[in-house]
């Protein structure tokens, strides 16, 4: 077995730059460095952000309505502040999930959970790649409950994709090692995701 692989997740003031850096970068539509490097992203959570955006905008538009008919005017500054607060952070969600895709180069694949972590698997360590839906509570990268050797690596709670891989050790953000044999992740075309990452696996075999 090769040497313990350690998920890397952001925390406190790391991920506060972060987030303020994605955010910059996405509107201000800057190139994303894997694609400058030639590199395949693979995107995730894109049906997230439009679930998230549809919420918000109607919370909003509610928002708005009882800040225009139902609050006193002494109010009615603190109430657009939390309805700004409410739009950033949308925006920052947006941004980190963008800003953050799954990346696949010709010898690795990097699967990201947006700001909330990411794991690197060497292609040649790729045994098969296969569409699955798999479901479970918890955020980012983290052990798939009563599933040994399962790792979710996830914004939200459902993964459509499965990577079986050799045996390997990965260090969890929680500092706890799990021998791992499968890694499920979500991509907004799963169909897609899963030809490019079979091609490139197939490629290094030859």
């Amino acid at each position: 077995m090769n040497a313990t692989t350690t998920v890397r997740a952001l925390r406190g003031r790391e991920l506060l730059a972060a987030v303020s850096r994605d955010l910059t970068a996405w509107l201000t539509r800057r190139p994303l460095d894997a694609v400058r490097r030639g590199h395949t992203v693979i995107g995730h959570s894109g049906p997230l952000r439009t679930t998230v955006g549809m919420l918000l905008a109607t919370e909003l538009l509610a928002e708005g309505l009882m800040d225009a008919s139902m609050l006193p005017p002494s109010w009615r500054a603190f109430h657009l502040l939390w309805m700004a607060l409410l739009a950033d952070c949308f925006l920052a969600f947006a941004a980190t999930t963008k800003r953050r895709p799954h990346v696949l180069t010709a010898t690795t694949l990097r699967l990201s959970a947006g700001p909330l972590g990411e794991v690197e698997v060497p292609l040649s360590a790729i045994a098969a790649v296969r569409r699955e839906l798999t479901s479970a509570g918890g955020l980012g990268v983290r052990e798939l409950p009563d599933r040994p050797g399962s790792l979710l690596c996830t914004v939200s709670g459902t993964a459509d994709l499965t990577v079986e891989r050799e045996p390997h050790l990965v260090r969890l953000p929680n500092g706890e090692t799990r021998r791992t044999t499968r890694l499920h992740f979500a991509a907004n075309t799963p169909a897609t995701a899963h030809r490019l990452i079979g091609t490139a696996v197939r490629s290094t075999e030859r």
